[in-house]
């Protein structure tokens, strides 16, 4: 979810990058309870979790489930 106003915050020390080689990929089964679309107004309020999102988003977009 990388756009020009997230590379904006992140210059302006507000938002943070992190390495690939420090994401963990795990394969989380497909269900309704671990969807984006559940777990997303849960953490959308937690700041140690958003400074690595965007403050904005498109109207009606969540971030993606990136499956690797």
């Amino acid at each position: 979810m990388i756009n020009k106003d997230f590379l904006k915050e992140v210059l302006a020390n507000d938002k943070k990058l992190m390495e690939l080689k420090q994401v963990n990929y795990i394969n989380v089964p497909k269900y309704d309870e671990l969807s984006v679309t559940q777990l997303w107004p849960m953490l959308k309020d937690d700041a140690e979790f958003m400074q690595f999102f965007p403050s904005k988003l498109p109207k009606g977009r969540l971030p993606d489930r990136v499956c690797k």
